[in-house]
């Protein structure tokens, strides 16, 4: 008899750890499923917007490319950083700039209008960095050193929709009869531009030291 007694309390007692240990399963597979659930969201936001960049840099723009300009000629570029105008004002060689010599034969010190047709502000000087100069349309070409000389007057500062600003540009050059300014190969090839300029002018065509 006295052993009858503990086998109800002992069965209620059972039965009651049984029924917790069902509800922090419970509550530990929602939480899993919360997590889980958050998770996949983060993810998946993550994924669309890597997808939108990606987007942006493949899609094709709305200017097509612009390969027969010479100097006096205006030529539009769009880039991810805006849409803009560039017209090429004339060229001169000179020999050397702030007492320095070229680190090829000469520099050619181009004039440049940029105007911005964009719908957001771009920064001038990034602009012109989209551009480079050379002789050998097949290899790399020259970046812009006006920047670094004191003497230049170098293309910067902010420029609003509809703004223009006009300076100089400045390249080294190797001798020869022909020269072109392009977009920078890379930029085209990457997507970071969506069209070529090319002007080409002769030797004849600048206006010596």
């Amino acid at each position: 008899m006295q052993k009858s007694k503990w086998v109800v309390p002992f069965i209620l007692l059972a039965s009651l750890v049984a029924a917790c240990s069902d509800d922090n399963s419970d509550e530990q597979s929602e939480s899993q499923t919360t997590e889980q659930t958050e998770g996949a969201g983060e993810s998946s936001e993550q994924a669309n917007e890597e997808a939108s960049e990606n987007t942006n840099v493949l899609e094709e723009g709305q200017y097509e490319d612009q390969l027969d300009l010479s100097v006096g000629d205006t030529g539009t570029v769009e880039t991810l950083l805006g849409t803009s105008e560039f017209k090429v004002n004339g060229v001169k060689r000179l020999d050397e700039v702030d007492g320095e010599l070229s680190d090829l034969d000469y520099f050619l010190l181009v004039s440049l209008t940029v105007k911005n047709i964009g719908e957001d502000d771009i920064d001038a000087r990034e602009t012109v960095g989209i551009l480079e100069a050379t002789d050998f349309l097949e290899g790399t070409g020259f970046s812009d050193e006006a920047p670094y000389s004191e003497s230049i007057e170098a293309i910067e500062g902010t420029l609003a929709p509809e703004e223009e600003i006009t300076g100089d540009i400045l390249f080294v050059a190797h001798e020869a009869d022909e020269y072109f300014i392009r977009v920078r190969e890379g930029l085209i090839g990457s997507g970071a531009a969506k069209n070529q300029i090319l002007y080409t002018f002769q030797a004849s065509e600048i206006e010596g030291p």
